[in-house]
């Protein structure tokens, strides 16, 4: 998965080092080598190294992000929106925000290559075959390789979506770009 990474990807200039934090520990807190892409990775890389097999990587500082100054992007199923918080690049593991407008959804039935996890935060959404319904606060997992869907946004529905890996074993008819099924 490495060969979508951009090694040459912005640097941002370190933040002001909190009065609390040593300047030595400030100067050398940042993460291991790693490939990670994302709005987080995006705002909180600040070198460019390499890693130990010698590809070039970067390393990253604690980030926040409030979720709520980004701007949701079209996926190419129609009423589907993401905002792509943080993904390792070497695995495939990802967290985005998912937005299913009201009456949109997943067509078919589909599996996995990795465990896929929701945390529904608004609105109303249901796997019709099984009336697995998600609300505000349900939590959901779907097992690697484990068939589900389709599914309806009843409410417009609005989750918390993390993969432990890569999100499918190969690109959904549903998808005409390959970007979307990442």
């Amino acid at each position: 998965m490495t060969d979508v990474y951009d090694a040459d990807a912005p640097l941002n200039p370190p933040p002001p080092r909190p009065a609390a934090v040593d300047e030595t520990e400030w100067d050398e807190n940042l993460s291991e080598a790693a490939r990670y892409g994302g709005e987080s990775a995006d705002r909180a890389r600040e070198q460019k190294v390499s890693d130990e097999q010698g590809e070039w990587a970067h390393r990253f500082r604690e980030v926040l992000v409030q979720t709520s100054d980004l701007e949701w992007v079209d996926k190419t199923l129609e009423g589907l929106t993401h905002k792509a918080l943080w993904r390792n690049e070497d695995t495939g593991a990802s967290i985005s925000l998912v937005k299913f407008e009201k009456g949109s959804g997943i067509p078919s039935r589909h599996s996995h290559a990795s465990n896929q996890f929701m945390f529904c935060l608004a609105g109303r959404y249901t796997y019709v075959p099984t009336g697995i319904t998600l609300t505000e606060g349900s939590f959901y997992w779907n097992p690697k390789g484990s068939l589900h869907g389709p599914t309806l946004a009843e409410e417009t529905s609005i989750l918390l979506e993390v993969y432990d890996g890569p999100h499918y074993p190969t690109q959904p008819d549903w998808y005409s770009s390959p970007d979307d099924a990442r």
